[in-house]
């Protein structure tokens, strides 16, 4: 019977138990993916991050709705509550997490038998990223083996410590990289996914909502980024795109709608001098929505 298993499984999906560079490997419910999360990469990244209470991840499926923005600012959120906070940067190709957090020219440190330590940004939120590591001018032009070398380096052999909170800023879409960092980082307590109200960013978003659900992370909320612009003389709003697209995928997927950040240039601002918004602007819109994503967060997580 076991034999005949095996043969069905190898027939039904293509199996070769390579659970490493599985396309598949959220639908497997194959007894060998039990045995594949207990050696390896796997099992180291389960040791490397054993002392991490949460964590969190911040998905997007299109490029450039605020993925990193949304990180970054909702890990200072959660360190201004006096939570110990690790943003885990995985965008490898634009990595602009130390920017935001004015963490420029601050470089993770190697340990003498090997590993990483992250560098300390402000409020002690702990940053690993390639920002860190590469110069103003180098370029990556790695492919998918260097890149998931990387994630397990950042995964498994990164010296965390004791965190309340380890917030994962991955890439864009459904691909390898996404997959790599999900299917490695153990015991996902959820997920926020960014859209914009365009209707081609929604479709996307869903997809990345369906990956969550897939991967038994379950979706606390969706914010709609670079909504409505304020007229600066009248106050009124302007809707530069569509409108609505991040409530309309909330009521289809059933997912608690968090709020929209309008378009705003003191954000932009604060992004690019790397002075969080949610502090130095506490009262504006963006603040409100960010703060509100970080209380779902510890309610989620069992905080409140």
């Amino acid at each position: 019977m076991r034999d005949r298993e095996i043969k069905k499984i190898n027939i039904d999906m293509g199996c070769d138990f390579k659970c490493e560079d599985c396309e598949k490997y959220f639908d497997c419910t194959a007894p060998q993916k039990e045995a594949f999360k207990k050696r390896g990469v796997y099992a180291r990244a389960r040791e490397a991050m054993a002392k991490i209470k949460h964590k969190i991840l911040i998905l997007g499926g299109k490029g450039g709705v605020g993925k990193s923005m949304g990180a970054a600012s909702i890990a200072y959120a959660l360190a201004m509550r006096g939570r110990k906070v690790t943003v885990l940067d995985q965008n490898f190709d634009c990595p602009a997490i130390p920017i935001m957090l004015g963490m420029e020219g601050g470089g993770l440190r190697v340990k003498e038998e090997g590993g990483l330590i992250p560098a300390v940004g402000p409020r002690g939120i702990q940053v690993v990223s390639m920002g860190l590591i590469l110069g103003e001018d180098e370029v990556l032009t790695w492919f998918h083996d260097l890149k998931r070398n990387a994630t397990e380096e950042f995964l498994g052999y990164t010296e965390y410590g004791e965190r309340d909170y380890l917030i994962i800023d991955i890439p864009a879409g459904t691909s390898s990289e996404t997959v790599n960092v999900i299917k490695l980082i153990p015991e996902m307590s959820g997920s926020i996914v960014f859209t914009v109200p365009s209707e081609v960013s929604q479709n996307v978003a869903k997809r990345a909502v369906l990956i969550s659900q897939k991967a038994n992370v379950p979706v606390i909320g969706i914010i709609e980024n670079m909504s409505e612009l304020k007229c600066p003389k009248c106050g009124q709003p302007i809707n530069l795109m569509q409108e609505g697209g991040g409530e309309k995928l909330s009521k289809e997927m059933n997912i608690p709608f968090i709020g929209k950040i309008p378009m705003s240039r003191d954000v932009a601002v604060c992004l690019d001098t790397g002075e969080p918004f949610v502090e130095k602007f506490p009262d504006s819109e963006a603040s409100k929505v960010i703060n509100k994503a970080a209380d779902m967060i510890e309610a989620a997580c069992g905080f409140n």
